[in-house]
């Protein structure tokens, strides 16, 4: 498995013509800009959010289900730092609101975070199943 190393905010290619975007180090989004939605026509995009132990991620997973949002819960493909994954999908606006908060709650050890980004670990994977 190849393994990226990423700063957040920035875009990057994950293959297959998938463009990432890490928005904190457990948010990742996943856009196909070069594949449209067969229904819609517009670019497949979907979320990844990490999680180090499965009771978490399935604790997140109820949260989800309990507003009636749709998402799978697999294991990592994405994030390398994380055993598991919740997916998804055209869930942006979300995705970016749990990552504010996510940044928002993480302490900050340099005095200035924006001279020295923080990179995180990423997989490289080769097909997400639908």
């Amino acid at each position: 498995m190849n393994h990226l190393f990423m700063q957040i905010g920035r875009f990057f290619s994950l293959g297959q013509g998938r463009v990432g975007q890490l928005l904190s180090p457990r948010v990742l989004t996943v856009r196909s800009p070069f594949q449209a939605h067969s229904q819609t026509g517009e670019a497949q995009v979907f979320c990844c959010f990490g999680f180090e132990q499965l009771r978490q991620a399935q604790m997140f997973g109820r949260s989800l289900a309990q507003a009636h949002i749709r998402f799978q819960l697999r294991k990592s493909r994405f994030l390398a730092d994380c055993a598991y994954e919740v997916v998804l999908r055209d869930s942006l606006e979300l995705a970016r609101t749990l990552a504010y908060w996510e940044r928002r709650d993480q302490p900050q050890v340099l005095p200035n975070a924006l001279s020295h980004p923080q990179i995180i670990p990423l997989q490289k994977s080769p097909a997400i199943a639908a």
